[in-house]
């Protein structure tokens, strides 16, 4: 770049006291110094960063959804010094629903079927849900008995608890935690729906022994040993809720093969009806199922998970997730 000196009257050529100093200002014409940084906008671009970066003030970082924010870290580290400031950091806090709106996940395995064999994926192997003994409503009875006998009682677990959770003979929520006495113990409240039962004790481990939830002298629900709660794939919707079945996921232990079908029945009462269906293969990995629509099933629909085996047999896993909204 050519120069002119006033004082001299002339252009300048090779000199060496007279320099040409370049300085960057914003856009209000202040010189960009450490008290005014130089402001940065990245939209929709990369930037890579090599070194040391000093941030002297307070960094927004906005995500947006519409305008989401991506960052990739690759070939190394990133470290962060905390220098004389103290940080703030704001709690994460869990999702909260609305008022008027619950969820429920359930999940549920059974052990081992047979061989060309129809069940419903829960606790006890080649059986359908007995949903007709249940739907009478009685009181339950609690037995503790060794794992590979039940007719044999056990007073191992006397003193620990069991939580049982269901639904009414109005279909209303109701949970009850009883206190093992013996090899046994009987609810208070009439329970006309089981889909859950949690074992409890003073320690952190899982129950050493099997318990049976009976309504009358039929198994309802199972612990099996060393689970702590029950692995039952039904549900079904409370009175005065409408439930929206978001999610399914089938799996198949090893090379297991089966034909999955998900039963419901709308008022607890009648025949239950396929509401889907796909085959599952072990080798094949799990099968998932978010749907595009949330199923709706109104309120008192029983949902049963069943699984037929094919030409081989083993371990099937089913888990769904339910969105509750009141009526």
């Amino acid at each position: 770049m050519a120069q002119y000196l006033k004082s001299r009257s002339k252009l300048l050529g090779n000199n060496d006291d007279v320099y040409e100093v370049i300085m960057i200002a914003d856009e209000n014409g202040t010189i960009v110094d450490s008290d005014n940084p130089l402001p940065v906008s990245i939209g929709g671009q990369s930037i890579n960063i090599t070194g040391p970066v000093t941030i002297p003030g307070e960094v927004e970082v906005k995500n947006d959804s519409g305008d989401p924010l991506h960052v990739d870290i690759t070939g190394g580290t990133v470290e962060v010094t905390q220098g004389t400031t103290p940080w703030v950091v704001s709690a994460i806090t869990a999702p909260i629903l609305p008022a008027g709106y619950g969820q429920i996940h359930k999940f549920g395995a059974v052990p081992a079927m047979s061989q060309d064999t129809n069940g419903t994926i829960w606790d006890e192997n080649d059986t359908v849900y007995p949903w007709t003994t249940i739907d009478a409503g009685s009181t339950l009875t609690i037995k503790v008995v060794e794992p590979n006998n039940e007719n044999a009682t056990s007073a191992l677990l006397s003193g620990d608890t069991v939580e049982i959770q269901g639904l009414d003979a109005n279909f209303n929520l109701l949970t009850e935690t009883v206190t093992i006495s013996g090899s046994g113990i009987t609810t208070v409240g009439v329970f006309k729906r089981v889909f859950r039962a949690i074992y409890q004790d003073s320690g952190i481990t899982a129950n050493s022994k099997r318990i049976l939830i009976q309504a009358g002298t039929t198994t309802v629900a199972k612990i099996l040993e060393e689970v702590g709660q029950t692995m039952m794939s039904i549900y079904t919707i409370p009175a005065g809720k409408t439930g929206y079945l978001q999610r399914l996921d089938v799996t198949a232990q090893g090379t297991a093969t089966g034909s999955f079908k998900l039963y419901a029945r709308e008022g607890g009462t009648g025949t239950f009806v396929v509401k889907h269906i796909c085959e599952v293969n072990g080798v094949g990995g799990p099968y998932q199922l978010e749907y595009p629509v949330a199923q709706a099933f109104p309120e008192k629909t029983d949902i049963d998970a069943r699984m037929h085996t094919l030409s081989n047999n083993g371990r099937y896993t089913c888990t769904f997730d339910i969105l509750l909204v009141d009526n």
